[in-house]
């Protein structure tokens, strides 16, 4: 499903994410996959800063969250994305 950094966020206008990304904030992004639920690695945060345990894994009714061993993220990082996304 395509998304955009604006939805459910404070940004707006143009923006460079926390991965280098420059786009706009109400800009169509392209899915991950047509064919699979995803995460939007540059909006995660992992719940840190809302929520004890991420609530994408708490909610999914066949456990089939799985970890990205190609963008694992430091709590740190993730606070520094969550104050980005969310202008603190």
């Amino acid at each position: 499903m395509e998304w955009r950094f604006g939805e459910g966020t404070e940004l707006k206008g143009p923006l460079v994410s926390t991965s280098g990304l420059e786009t706009e904030a109400e800009k169509i992004q392209e899915p991950v996959s047509f064919d699979l639920y995803y995460i939007a690695t540059d909006k995660c945060t992992e719940c840190i800063g809302f929520h004890d345990t991420p609530q994408c894994a708490e909610v999914c009714p066949v456990d089939c969250c799985v970890a990205d061993e190609d963008n694992v993220e430091s709590d740190l990082s993730l606070e520094a994305k969550k104050a980005f996304l969310h202008a603190e």
